[in-house]
């Protein structure tokens, strides 16, 4: 049974923000969605952040369960201040070794001159993924296919902008097995930047109930803008809206545009 991990992307003043960081916390550490569909309830194959605050980029990542990281946790907790961007990742592995090596979210920089930092939640075609970039299918056979992926957008993505992500992301989507919940945030070198999400699930995935409650993601707009796991909504009472599948949002430091992938 395919496993999905634990997101949360959030921009908006940190005071708002840390509910939601707890809120990520528990739903790593008693998932009742994923209990419904295999009997177990945790996502305790490692965690990490980044954050983006005061011209500052805090990357952060463990092979403990966030919930048993206490010091990783804390310092999380202690940085949001101010007005900020958050992507947070908590692992179940379903493909790729446990380690440290596959926990997300992965830092890239690239050739074209702008780094990024990816997480993503579902399950792709891996071998499809590499045959796509022209990779070496043996220097990445611990990899995860979120590493996978967020590799070939190294190599391929000549900018981040609307109709460059749309196009490769969209063909993320169409390797989907399970889900293509992914957020991304790149970093320009005239010190903007830019964050794109992804909420896709395939047509077999949300047709059964338990799958879609477990992979769908939900969206909070207000004075956080907020895209995460269904899980939140356990552990954090707001106006919580399911975001519809095939989703993607565009986040600019002037707004939010919601697309469509594919």
């Amino acid at each position: 049974m395919a496993i999905v991990c634990r997101i949360l992307f959030a921009r908006g003043p940190g005071e708002k923000v840390k509910p939601l960081a707890e809120a990520f916390k528990n739903s790593a550490e008693n998932d009742p969605y994923r209990a419904r569909r295999s009997g177990k309830s945790q996502h305790r194959d490692g965690w990490g952040y980044v954050l983006l605050r005061d011209d500052s980029v805090y990357h952060y990542r463990s092979s403990k369960p966030v919930f048993e990281d206490e010091q990783g946790f804390s310092r999380l907790v202690e940085l949001l201040e101010g007005d900020l961007i958050l992507l947070a990742h908590t692992r179940a592995s379903s493909q790729g070794s446990l380690g440290l090596f596959n926990v997300q979210p992965f830092a890239f920089s690239t050739r074209r001159g702008f780094s990024f930092w990816f997480l993503h939640n579902g399950d792709l075609d891996k071998e499809k993924v590499i045959e796509l970039a022209g990779f070496d299918e043996s220097d990445l056979e611990d990899a995860s296919d979120s590493y996978a992926f967020s590799a070939y957008l190294c190599r391929v993505l000549k900018n981040p902008e609307r109709d460059e992500l749309l196009k490769h992301y969209s063909i993320g989507m169409s390797l989907a097995r399970t889900t293509f919940n992914t957020a991304t945030l790149f970093l320009l070198p005239g010190g903007s930047w830019r964050a794109f999400v992804t909420a896709y699930m395939t047509d077999k995935y949300w047709e059964n109930p338990l799958h879609r409650d477990y992979a769908r993601l939900i969206e909070l707009d207000g004075d956080v803008f907020a895209v995460a796991s269904s899980t939140l909504e356990l552990y954090h009472d707001a106006d919580w809206r399911n975001v519809p599948n095939g989703t993607a949002y565009l986040i600019r430091p002037d707004g939010i545009e919601r697309l469509s992938l594919g």
